[in-house]
């Protein structure tokens, strides 16, 4: 009570002062001054705690400030979980920077459940901000460290964060059943409300109305209905039984838009505005305007439409979301469109496609500008050979020269010497200009290619961007859309495989090492890739041994992802089989294709760089160069026998290590 007392005087002392918002913090600044300073950072542990969010993260950052000027190592996890709450979703960079120096304070600490939570917050970040790559091996290392700290509610989080990825990435099935298989570990081991609310709520905001969806929403109401009867005002510190009865109401106005019920709609609507209003939850006016925008547009409210969308488009430029602000920026145009205002629809097309461009092409222009850079650097270093080459005849010349003023006897021997020499050093040297002048070529050859490869999937998406300004069928809309859409993930993989090549030979690939169950990883390779078998073509996994295998698991799957990937490219009928065997020191992982085969005078160079079977062959020869360096760095080995017109089967031998 005298700590509640406390709290209230201070937000009073702050809101009484009628001028500037700098004056009020001022006096609570000399308010908390006149306390002692172990008091103070008390007071402030509790302000930061419960406004962490308000002023700009005011609180969280005054109070990291005090206790690092007052170096209290007591107080100083509380500091960090403060500004890593802070800044989760709004500055991601900053958010990893205060974990990384909070993550040993709490393993020390054993605060595992506040380390969890910052850590799966770091995941949420990951899959918002499209990191595909980081997710997976991020979601493992924190189910490894939930199992070697033996805290099971850690794995639960790290899986929620998964199924999360999932739902956010289209796989709605496999996201559901993870969450399902997180709430019902949830209920055996009794877990608090508040978890199981949270579950259901990601749930409900993550899929359409349907059979699940409904059930999800039943068990929320009777969870919710029961919490009401007994009383029960606060789910947590944070959470109020208020904000989980918005969350209800909330679901229920936007599956009402998506059934195109208005009437129920604006009920639901009505509902969550008042508790949002009730409770000054300012952070949710973001969500309701989505649905108020749904809601015009079921209405015909276009002017009320047009009003919430520049108010969204500011707050998704504001929070810098520009994925948010390209969707809400296209729903603008549709609007200029319904009201019949052409000029401003195709002003907003055009800004529109120009951000678009500019969001998707900027990364993949850069890394085409490096590799440019680079053929000039090869081409300078090819001169300067030719000039080294030069510049050793000349000098053999001069010792040739030199040699006469020596004994006849010795000048005999030395021009022998000096002649064997240069007639060696030149074989070097004209080597060495061989080797530079077939790299140029071939570099040259790369970057023609990657000109083509890069420009053909730009070409499509600018094309038809443009063409869909002009499109009015819905159907036609959409295909032009999923065109656009599989030409930027082509792009991406093609620069993505340059990188991966890159960094390789700079020796700047990272591993980490973890132990997996082989099994459960081949199981799910094989079911991404079912997904992208051509028809007349059936895939196959042998059956996989049970084993822990200690590798890195993201670069495995890469491994033999690459290596699925090529078979498919170059099989048109029959199977596509894989899976391992486990021998006394190693592992020895296949994958059998009946496709066209490989020509015996390529079986050597199909793992160099930028090889590839014919000039009709689609990409531009990195995969089995990705894969053969990343095994090199692995400590394995990689072999193909093959023969025309039958097949290939290619082996990765890697060494059993442990931990």
């Amino acid at each position: 009570m005298k700590q509640l007392f406390w709290l209230t005087l201070l937000l009073l002392t702050q809101a009484t002062v009628p001028v500037k918002a700098e004056t009020g913090t001022d006096s609570l600044r000399l308010v908390l001054k006149a306390l002692p300073a172990e008091e103070r950072l008390a007071r402030l542990n509790e302000l930061a705690s419960v406004y962490y969010d308000q002023g700009g993260g005011m609180y969280p950052k005054w109070f990291y400030k005090e206790v690092t000027e007052q170096q209290n190592e007591e107080y100083l996890p509380n500091a960090l979980f403060h500004l890593v709450r802070y800044y989760y979703a709004k500055k991601p960079d900053s958010m990893r920077y205060y974990l990384a120096e909070a993550e040993p304070l709490f393993l020390k600490e054993k605060r595992y459940e506040e380390l969890f939570r910052m850590k799966a917050w770091n995941i949420y970040m990951l899959s918002s901000e499209g990191a595909q790559d980081a997710i997976l091996p991020a979601t493992r290392e924190l189910v490894e460290l939930a199992r070697r700290l033996d805290f099971p509610e850690g794995e639960e989080m790290a899986n929620q964060a998964l199924a999360n990825y999932y739902l956010s990435h289209g796989l709605k099935k496999e996201g559901a059943d993870l969450y399902e298989e997180v709430l019902n570990h949830m209920e055996k081991r009794n877990a608090p409300i508040i978890k199981r609310f949270n579950i259901l709520r990601s749930l409900l905001n993550s899929s359409i109305p349907n059979e699940a969806h409904m059930r999800a929403l039943e068990r929320m109401k009777a969870c919710l209905t029961e919490c009401t009867e007994k009383g029960i005002t606060m789910l947590d510190a944070e959470i109020s039984i208020d904000y989980c009865w918005y969350v209800y109401y909330r679901t229920l106005a936007a599956d009402a838009c998506i059934n195109e019920n208005p009437e129920e709609a604006k009920e639901y609507l009505a509902k969550a505005e008042a508790l949002v209003k009730k409770n000054n939850m300012s952070r949710e006016e973001m969500t309701l305007d989505n649905i108020r925008l749904y809601y015009y547009r079921l209405v015909g409210d276009n002017e009320g439409a047009l009003a919430i969308i520049e108010k969204l488009l500011k707050n998704f430029k504001d929070s810098n979301r520009p994925v948010g602000y390209l969707d809400i920026l296209e729903q603008k145009a549709k609007t200029y469109i319904r009201l019949g205002a052409g000029m401003k629809a195709a002003e907003t097309y055009e800004e529109f496609i120009a951000l678009k461009d500019s969001v998707t092409s900027a990364k993949y222009y850069d890394e085409l500008a490096y590799w440019r850079t680079q053929h000039d650097v090869d081409k300078l270093e090819l001169k300067n050979k030719q000039m080294a080459l030069e510049a050793s005849e000349t000098h053999a010349q001069i010792l040739l020269m030199g040699g006469g003023l020596i004994l006849l006897l010795l000048a005999c021997g030395t021009l022998a010497i000096i002649s064997y020499s240069r007639h060696q050093y030149s074989k070097q040297l004209k080597l060495a200009k061989e080797k530079a002048e077939e790299a140029d070529r071939m570099k040259s050859a790369f970057l023609a290619n990657m000109n083509h490869e890069i420009r053909t999937p730009l070409n499509a998406i600018v094309g038809f961007s443009q063409v869909l300004v002009d499109e009015d069928d819905a159907e036609v809309r959409l295909e032009y859309l999923k065109i656009i859409q599989n030409n930027n993930e082509l792009l991406q993989r093609l620069v993505n495989d340059v990188l991966d090549l890159s960094k390789i030979e700079s020796n700047s690939m990272t591993f980490s090492f973890f132990n997996i169950y082989l099994p459960e990883m081949m199981d799910e390779i094989f079911r991404s890739t079912q997904l992208r078998m051509p028809e007349g073509v059936v895939l196959e996994l042998k059956e996989c041994p049970a084993i822990n295998f200690y590798t890195d698991r993201m670069r495995l799957t890469q491994i033999i992802t690459n290596l699925l990937n090529n078979a498919i490219k170059h099989t048109e009928k029959g199977f596509i089989r894989f899976g391992y065997d486990i021998l006394e020191t190693e592992i020895k992982f296949f994958v059998e294709d009946t496709g066209e085969g490989i020509p015996e005078d390529k079986l050597e160079s199909i793992f160099s760089r930028f090889v590839q079977l014919s000039d009709w062959s689609k990409g531009v020869g990195l995969g089995l160069a990705i894969c053969k360096g990343l095994i090199s760095k692995m400590g394995g080995t990689i072999a193909v026998t093959s023969k025309l017109g039958v097949g290939s089967v290619f082996y990765v031998t890697l060494p059993i290590q442990k931990a």
